[in-house]
């Protein structure tokens, strides 16, 4: 008997490229993703920084004597957390947060990933979209041998755009 594929992987470091891109511009443009509105916040971040959980409910399915019960899925939930070195550099992940936080502006985030950080977005692209309202900067308590950070919550205001092909 022969072995079974062993799948490839992806490694994950220098190949995520997280992009801010304003409400109403295309995020699915690459044109827009390279262009002076879109700003790249990947290595603003810390390295547990991007922490973003989904979920799904299970939607009991109980039938009248039947020895099991049944399930099926139920609704999606999504949580993000941002967390950031701290930084007054107007262009840093934190500066743009904190900007996105007071303003209450609805954002896109783009989601790449298995292509390097330092590849522009290209058509043919894979990437999730992610919309929503940033909300208050939460400074981390000081450490020892480390620097300072900040976290931020994402707040989804429509359902999250998965596996989007980036176009021209």
């Amino acid at each position: 008997m022969s072995l079974e594929n062993t799948p490839s992987s992806s490694q994950s470091d220098g190949r995520w490229r997280i992009t801010n891109v304003p409400s109403g511009s295309d995020a699915t443009s690459a044109a827009i993703l390279n262009g002076g509105t879109a700003k790249p916040i990947t290595y603003g971040l810390t390295a547990d920084g991007w922490d973003r959980q989904i979920t799904q409910a299970t939607v009991e399915d109980k039938r009248l004597t039947l020895i099991q019960d049944l399930t099926r899925p139920g609704k999606i939930a999504e949580t993000v957390n941002i967390k950031v070195v701290a930084s007054s550099d107007p262009n840093s992940a934190d500066a743009i947060l904190k900007g996105l936080s007071a303003s209450q502006a609805v954002s896109q985030f783009v989601v790449r990933q298995g292509v390097g950080n330092d590849v522009e977005h290209e058509e043919g692209q894979i990437a999730d979209i992610l919309t929503g309202v940033v909300g208050v900067r939460r400074p981390d308590a000081p450490v020892e041998n480390g620097v300072d950070t900040a976290q931020y919550t994402l707040y989804l205001t429509k359902p999250t755009d998965r596996d989007v092909v980036i176009g021209e």
